[in-house]
């Protein structure tokens, strides 16, 4: 039996396919006591062989001797027949199938015919869900992406088969060319508009083609594509209508390195922002020829945003801000980071105007703490008290691993948000209000 899948042009512009009906002829067979034996013949018109094969602008599947089709009927109770693919006409592509029902299964008995037969529930109730059948991809073109569902009637008196449904394509196969290699450690996700992972295609070995089936969704939906691969980030989105038995066809490119401006919260938190304006892989060294300044925490709708510094700001050679006024009425002056212009020759970076409150400390700055507060809770920080979330091993793993960064420690740092005339709010382990004259460390932020 032939099914191709039809060309497409890219994931937002899909084409149809070209589906070759399944014409299955019974051969009359004798009972016995051990069960009613039914042949019968699975004729395509194709001159493939190959089991599964791209043809660049198609996907071709036809059936393989010693394959097997589940025949889901009820006689007593749920029963499955094993339908074994016996022999494939190497011209024609016709394929003859043999199986067994349970002895005194009564004539024009209904069944459902489920491929391949590992497709079919355990308890032989009907065919496995969507996630069941999707999960553990592994990004090859192989027959087990074709699921294919029909219905028909077994007769016994005179044994055979007849289809009164085609079996049909449940799932659509989508052949992403990919900008950077995934592998079994850095896999590709594809995620739901509410970032929930409905598939994950962990190649046996790096690859930078992956086949995935993808369920038929009735509607325009949106998904997101994302891995986080040995060098690079692959990050896309986009709506689509998919359709069962169909082809598609679109390339995933390499993210970084990307300018500041075009990051975005759905991709770039995280990333190593370095002197030359722009982002890179997160939690990766910066690049040769490049310094790291600071890991992005933050980005608004309108793509601006807030990056956390790799080091404490200091006072001249002290290692605490001396108090809460100097650092609100000197930061200017007194604040900047370490090692010495840390910061490098970042050229595309703004200050915000007004989207954020703060206090300047030139291009830097003390955040307020609902901004420190976002920035943590966007690089995974789980530490919360009553009165907000702050850093943690989460968020310290973004500023050390590979980018030479110095973790936050139990200091207490000051933000830019005034408790009342005498006190301000700082953060350590957790957001507490301390006299403004107590000497506190600071960590910048810088706008973009």
């Amino acid at each position: 039996m032939k099914k191709v899948f039809g060309i497409a042009a890219l994931l937002l512009a899909l084409a149809a396919c070209n589906k070759v009906e399944t014409e299955i002829t019974p051969v009359e067979q004798p009972s016995d006591s051990k069960g009613i034996t039914i042949t019968a013949t699975l004729a395509p018109k194709t001159a493939d062989t190959k089991a599964v094969a791209d043809g660049g602008d198609k996907i071709t599947v036809t059936w393989a001797e010693n394959e097997h089709i589940a025949i889901l009927y009820d006689k007593d109770g749920a029963q499955v027949a094993d339908a074994t693919i016996t022999a494939v006409d190497g011209t024609t592509g016709a394929a003859t199938i043999s199986f067994t029902v349970v002895s005194g299964t009564p004539d024009n008995t209904a069944c459902t015919l489920v491929y391949p037969y590992s497709a079919a529930k355990d308890d032989k109730s009907g065919v496995k869900d969507a996630a069941t059948l999707l999960s553990a991809q592994d990004g090859t073109l192989n027959a087990n992406l074709d699921v294919r569902v029909g219905a028909g009637t077994i007769r016994t008196t005179t044994p055979g088969l007849d289809v009164t449904t085609q079996p049909a394509a449940q799932f659509a196969i989508f052949k992403f060319t990919l900008g950077s290699a995934i592998d079994g450690t850095h896999p590709l996700y594809v995620k739901d508009d509410a970032d929930n992972t409905i598939i994950t295609v962990t190649p046996a070995s790096s690859t930078t083609t992956a086949y995935v089936a993808m369920p038929a969704n009735g509607t325009s939906t949106t998904y997101k594509f994302l891995a986080n691969t040995a060098n690079n980030r692959i990050a896309k989105s986009g709506a689509a209508t998919i359709t069962a038995g169909k082809y598609y066809q679109t390339t995933l490119a390499a993210r970084y390195p990307l300018a500041l401006s075009s990051a975005t919260a759905e991709w770039d938190l995280g990333a190593v922002a370095c002197d030359d304006g722009n982002l890179y892989m997160e939690k990766k060294a910066a690049p040769a020829g490049k310094t790291a300044i600071g890991i992005v925490g933050k980005v608004t709708e309108t793509g601006h945003g807030l990056i956390l510094a790799l080091q404490d700001a200091t006072e001249q050679s002290w290692n605490t801000i001396n108090s809460w006024e100097s650092v609100t009425t000197y930061a200017d002056t007194k604040l900047k980071l370490l090692p010495d212009d840390a910061r490098g020759s970042l050229t595309s970076y703004f200050w915000l105007g007004g989207i954020f409150d703060h206090i300047m400390v030139s291009n830097w700055c003390v955040a307020q703490k609902s901004d420190y507060d976002e920035i943590f809770v966007n690089l995974g920080s789980t530490d919360v008290n009553s009165n907000g979330t702050t850093y943690d091993g989460n968020v310290n793993a973004y500023i050390t691993t590979g980018v030479g960064g110095t973790a936050m420690t139990s200091n207490n740092y000051w933000s830019a948000t005034e408790y009342d005339v005498n006190f301000a709010w700082n953060f350590g382990y957790g957001w507490y209000e301390l006299g403004k004259g107590i000497s506190l460390s600071v960590r910048p932020v810088l706008g973009f």
